[in-house]
């Protein structure tokens, strides 16, 4: 018997058979068990309409982008040629084919690289590679055994492709040695389940990778991406694609089509951000067709559909390739009763977390303040709140939370109606700070985090919301039509509470009210899912959350003999006890739908990754969970972290040397500011290599193009950064790092700027080669020289932005400042350092450090907290084994 047992004790109280139905799943997944009825259904052919809308670019730039080397010579057009998505959607299962053509317009044999996203929640699958007439199948390995052989095939001018997973919605294709003239095709497929809610699914294809910020110092460049690997993101050069200039798009486009096969009679199919062509083959089947294959990929696809009657029927699918196999695998979709209104609402403590990073500038931000101005309008009488802002560092409307009122909701509109959008995204220190607001014993916490997700170190974010959140439920809102959904979905599974999507086009009002349907009263709470009479092992997901919203449960599960079973759903409904139960028949053989097993292998690596996400963050994994990932992975052939795919045309090599790299350019995407992201000096120019550091002022620290680097500091003390410096932190956003090449770049000053200052610490000069989309590796190896220190210069970017200037703050506020532990002079802070012994910890003390006896293990680094004199700060910050210092309340 497998039982799932929910951890929702304290919620609660804070909170106060029939006939079967099989569908025919053609081409992917037979067949599917439902509740009542019978019927059978088959998926339509894939099918795409190519028809042409120019308006489509006015106002965005619709030159073709020219790829050039780093030397800056014009070599033609972008590899990339286009991009296919066929979805085949069964029930509540899609089988995606992406199709990519690489085509080589050039004299010379290249290398294409190209970083995309794929969804955060698919196993992937299957990789073919096309050449010519020949096709050749990829084979999962080890990341390390596929890049060896991908090299290695490279070198002898065999054709290649190499398919890394960066992150669970980040990927990246590399295709060597296709030959002028030439195209190859890439295939790639993944299986998903679809997400259900209040009678409509929803289909979500991404297009594009958004730019990241990638705290911590910057420690080499792996990749091909705009930003050096930093301590915090040590892969961040691998998830930062190059981004097209201003008034230019990459020329590479994409068509979609979606064939929707409901089983049951489907209506109302509506497209959220993009034009579609509807075909009805009956009232259960639909063909919907992206109208425009010149279509940006800027922006999400998001496709939803009624399902007729009132709900869908619980159901489930089986897979079991022989009778010989000791396993078979199985989906189970359990559909939760109707929520019941409650009589009486329960209090409840509003943590509202809102990001006004540079990536937020204009409509994101606007969308969001909308957003959250509705739901601090429409709070419980009897709640109380908080409101905390961050960018470079973070502002509190309130010291603690506090009643809700007349007056407190006055306070937080003036609070939010004065938000703007600049500065970098610090989201870790913004995510602590929400655990250090002192919490209401009485009141479940709630923790709305408003957010695009533009983070380089978002494992990192899981790992401190699954760690920190205890009794608080976390509903995060992606707000922008291109979010990071592996973030956003995933501080709402480790947060227990649920993600939602405002897209720049969503009503306000509607997503409030959806907010606060949820949170009223859950579905069902302290749930459980046990399985009787046969033999099931390795049920995912291991724990289930309350059921906030009026959504399914996915239930993904082992079994090692077949027969029949009883799956019973069971919780607390409004304070009643409920039960739910379905019969399965879980058969010895039935090899129809294969993709159950990928389904449960992702399940199971997800999981896993759960388990060690500060490890995957650092690329220091837990070798035992690392172990049994890339064992799953390579029994079922799936994409991981740590598995990849390769595939290598062996009969014939082709002629020419080394081929030149390519890198493919991505769209900036739909609504975020290129200004609010890069800065306006840098508008009209595509991404140079960037990386981010922590700073006095929690300024961000770009390191452009590749080459000779010169560091540079700025402190500041103001509120916020101008629309200038925008990312780089900016004047009164604080200390500024950043290293600049002088090739391309011009020398960077080695400045202090006052407050008042533009943060314009460079010199716009030479032939601007960072118009470059392609890398001549080794031209720029060569030119490269070893990167000064940047404590050499600022030992402030070592501090918390709320402890740059704290001598010159005391003197002026009479030694004591809001929110800090303060006395006789010394404040109560915590020191994140890279190792613990004896011997750091008497430096720390020899240094200053006071009351500091033992070191806490926090992901792969250390900490101990302490006193210290504030104008010995800086000698903690000179201390090479030290990485961050944060004051503690």
């Amino acid at each position: 018997m497998a039982i799932l047992n929910g951890d929702t004790t304290t919620a609660r109280r804070l909170l106060a058979s029939g006939g079967m139905l099989s569908i025919l799943l053609s081409g992917t997944l037979s067949p599917v068990t439902w509740a009542q009825g019978s019927t059978k259904i088959a998926v339509a052919s894939p099918g795409a309409r190519q028809e042409s809308n120019q308006d489509r670019f006015k106002g965005q730039g619709s030159g073709q982008l020219t790829a050039m080397a780093s030397s800056g010579k014009e070599l033609g057009q972008c590899p990339l040629k286009h991009t296919s998505v066929t979805a085949n959607v069964s029930g509540y299962v899609s089988r995606v084919t992406v199709k990519q053509t690489f085509h080589n317009p050039y004299k010379e044999k290249i290398e294409a690289v190209y970083t995309f996203p794929l969804s955060d929640t698919g196993a992937v699958d299957d990789m073919v590679m096309k050449v010519g007439q020949r096709t050749i199948h990829g084979t999962i390995k080890k990341k390390e055994e596929a890049k060896q052989i991908y090299e290695a095939a490279k070198a002898r001018g065999n054709v290649a492709s190499l398919l890394d997973q960066e992150r669970p919605n980040i990927f990246t294709q590399s295709v060597a040695n296709i030959e002028p003239g030439k195209e190859v095709e890439i295939t790639i497929q993944y299986i998903d389940l679809l997400p259900y809610e209040d009678g409509k699914y929803t289909f979500a294809f991404p297009t594009v990778v958004g730019p990241r910020f990638n705290p911590g110092p910057a420690i080499g460049k792996q990749g091909t991406g705009w930003s050096h690997d930093t301590t915090e993101v040590p892969d961040a050069s691998r998830i930062t694609p190059p981004v097209t200039p201003e008034g230019t798009r990459a020329g590479h486009d994409i068509s979609i089509s979606v064939n929707i096969n409901g089983g049951v009679p489907i209506g109302n199919i509506h497209s959220a951000l993009h034009e579609v062509s509807v075909s009805n083959q009956s009232d259960q089947n639909a063909t919907v067709t992206l109208v425009d294959k010149n279509t940006i990929p800027n922006k999400d696809f998001v496709l939803k559909w009624d399902v007729a009657g009132e709900d869908i029927k619980s159901g489930y699918l089986t897979y079991k390739k022989s009778k010989a196999d000791k396993a078979g695998y199985f989906t189970m979709m359990l559909v939760p009763p109707k929520r019941v209104t409650p009589e009486t609402v329960a209090p409840k403590e509003m943590i509202f977390l809102i990001d006004c990073s540079g990536s937020q500038s204009g409509k994101p931000l606007e969308k969001a303040k909308e957003t959250l101005t509705y739901i601090v309008e429409h709070m419980n009488p009897n709640d109380s709140f908080q409101i905390i802002s961050f960018n470079n560092r973070n502002t509190n409307l309130f010291e603690r939370p506090r009643a809700n009122s007349e007056q407190t909701r006055s306070e937080a509109k003036r609070f939010i109606e004065g938000l703007q959008a600049n500065g970098g995204t610090w989201m870790g220190p913004a995510v602590e700070a929400v655990f250090n607001q002192p919490a209401d014993k009485n009141r479940l916490r709630i923790v709305t985090f408003m957010t695009d997700g533009y983070v380089g170190n978002d494992m990192e974010i899981l790992g401190l919301v699954k760690k920190h959140r205890g009794a608080s439920r976390w509903f995060p809102f992606g707000t922008g039509n291109s979010v990071n959904r592996f973030l956003i979905d995933g501080i709402a599974r480790e947060g227990g509470g649920e993600s939602e999507f405002v897209l720049l086009n969503s009503e306000p009002g509607v997503v409030g009210k959806k907010f606060y349907d949820r949170i009223s009263s859950p579905v069902l709470t302290d749930v459980k899912v046990s399985i009787t009479g046969v033999d099931t092992k390795e049920v995912f997901p291991k724990d289930v959350s309350d059921v906030w919203a009026q959504k399914p449960l996915y239930i993904k599960g082992k079994y090692l003999s077949g027969g029949k079973a009883t799956a019973t759903l069971s919780g607390m409904r409004a304070g009643q006890p409920y039960k739910q139960t379905i019969n399965l028949v879980l058969p010895e053989l039935n090899a129809t739908n294969p993709g159950i097993a990928s389904i449960w292998a992702r399940a199971k690596v997800d999981r896993l990754m759960s388990e060690d996400w500060f490890g995957a963050q650092s690329g220091k994994p837990n070798q035992e969970i690392k172990d049994e990932i890339v064992a799953t992975a390579l029994e079922h052939h799936i994409m991981t972290q740590y598995t990849s795919f390769v595939a290598v045309e062996e009969k014939y090599v082709t002629k020419g040397g080394k081929p030149t790299l390519q890198v493919v350019p991505v769209e900036m995407p739909d609504g975020v500011s290129r200004e609010g992201v890069f800065g306006k000096s840098m508008g009209s120019m595509p991404a140079a290599p960037m990386t981010a550091r922590r700073a006095g002022g929690g300024g961000a620290r770009f390191n452009f193009a590749p080459g000779k680097t010169a560091h540079y500091g700025a402190a500041g003390a103001g509120s916020h950064a101008s629309a200038d410096a925008a990312y780089l932190g900016g004047p009164g956003a604080g200390a500024v790092r950043g290293s600049l090449s002088q090739s391309n770049w011009g020398q960077a000053r080695r400045l202090q700027l006052a407050p008042s200052q533009e943060a314009h610490a460079y010199k716009k000069s030479g032939n601007m080669a960072a118009n470059s989309v392609a890398v001549d590796k080794e031209a720029d190896d060569a030119k490269a020289k070893p990167e000064m220190k940047v404590e050499e210069f600022a030992p402030s970017a070592k501090l918390d932005p709320r402890l740059v200037g704290i001598q010159e703050a005391l003197k002026k506020n009479n030694g004591h400042i809001t929110g800090l532990t303060i006395k006789d002079g010394k404040v109560f802070v915590k020191v994140t350092v890279s190792s613990e012994s004896k011997a750091i910890l008497a430096l720390l003390k020899k240094a200053g450090l006071e009351n500091a006896s033992s070191f806490n293990a926090q992901g792969t680094k250390f900490t101990v907290t302490g006193m210290i004199a504030v104008d010995k700060l800086s000698s903690l910050t000179r201390l090479s084994e030290v990485i961050f210092i944060t004051p503690m309340h």
